[in-house]
């Protein structure tokens, strides 16, 4: 019997941003979290706090740059097409002139 194709390829990352863009607006972490499990495509997350691990996703990657959006506190969104399809270019610090 022919093996079936696994989700495991898929992170936490890109099923949380596919979550989001599906959304009619932000969502609140626990939301977000609640719709990942719920989809079954993720198969890293079968921990004892998998929206822990989510909210923490979510949180460091709303930094600058990041792929997510903080719009109140524990609410999220997608952020703009620029941060989702490429890696970022960091700023200078103290640029000379």
């Amino acid at each position: 019997m022919a093996k079936q194709p696994t989700a495991k390829g898929v992170s936490a990352k890109q099923v949380t941003i596919d979550v989001l863009r599906a959304a009619d607006g932000p969502l609140k972490a626990k939301e977000i979290a609640k719709r990942v499990i719920d989809s079954g495509r993720c198969s890293g997350l079968k921990g004892k706090t998998p929206e822990a691990t989510i909210s923490a996703m979510l949180a460091v990657g709303s930094r600058r740059g990041g792929p997510f959006k903080r719009v109140d506190k524990g609410t999220y969104t997608v952020a703009d097409a620029r941060a989702m399809n490429g890696p970022t270019q960091k700023r200078q610090a103290n640029p000379r002139t």
